[in-house]
């Protein structure tokens, strides 16, 4: 899979809600639209603000609790 994703450069189409679509609509496909997962873009667009919401504190957690582990581990 590393050569398509690279090729493809699929992380960097995470990056934005038109890439995200595309990524679900081909795993809808994949799945002979029975997952329906396409549909899921309709609540992130709806619920964006959300998420980023709980993503960023998700994240401020990880980087304390990063900082605290490396701070632990230089200890050693």
């Amino acid at each position: 899979m590393m050569p398509y994703m690279i090729a493809d450069n699929w992380l960097l189409s995470y990056a934005s809600i038109e890439g995200i679509t595309k990524v679900l609509e081909g795993m809808n496909r994949r799945t002979q639209n029975r997952s329906q997962m396409n549909l899921a873009v309709n609540e992130l667009q709806e619920f964006y603000n959300e998420f980023e919401d709980e993503f960023t504190c998700f994240f401020d957690e990880l980087i304390n609790f990063s900082s605290q582990k490396l701070k632990e581990i230089e200890k050693r």
